[in-house]
């Protein structure tokens, strides 16, 4: 088994020079893979159409909104912490004049499709992300979730557990 067999194929491009407006956008309305709900990630491409790096909806929310908000409600107190309204419009002001290729992952580690499972669970677990690209002669052809390998990586060791004993 290897890459190619458990990689989504379909994923959310973006390229480096839209704004993190943009992004964000892609990141809340891409339809969903049927299997990784929740597991969102845009692939980050130059102009030629080379893989420059990857947001997720972690990096967007812990790298920059949360930042922001902190900074910004810090001086309040404690009863005006809420983010309001005008919170919400100099947050989008600012992420529309943000480019991606500022706030990105950049040089995300990948793998190839002919890669194996060990392989992959090697660079999801280490490098502590949700997923990876799949590069194949230099162009993205899918994307691998943790969870898609661990469903495989579960399924496989369940089959091979016998038959369910009820309880």
């Amino acid at each position: 088994m290897t890459v190619a067999d458990i990689m989504t194929r379909e994923f959310e491009v973006v390229h480096e020079d839209a704004t993190l407006l943009e992004a964000m956008r892609h990141l809340r309305d891409c339809p969903l893979v049927e299997d990784e709900i929740g597991i969102k990630c845009v692939v980050v491409l130059d102009t030629g159409d080379s893989l420059t790096g990857v947001m997720t909806q972690s990096d967007v929310v812990g790298e920059i909104l949360f930042p922001y908000f902190v900074r910004d409600l810090a001086d309040r107190t404690a009863d005006q912490r809420r983010i309001r309204k005008e919170d919400y419009r100099a947050l989008a002001a600012w992420a529309g004049k943000v480019k991606v290729r500022d706030v990105m992952t950049r040089g995300p580690v990948t793998l190839a499709p002919k890669d194996g499972l060990f392989e992959a669970a090697d660079r999801i677990v280490s490098r502590k992300v949700k997923s990876l690209p799949v590069v194949e002669n230099g162009r993205v052809v899918g994307i691998v979730y943790r969870s898609s390998l661990y469903r495989h990586i579960a399924g496989s060791i369940l089959d091979q557990s016998g038959p369910r004993t009820p309880s």
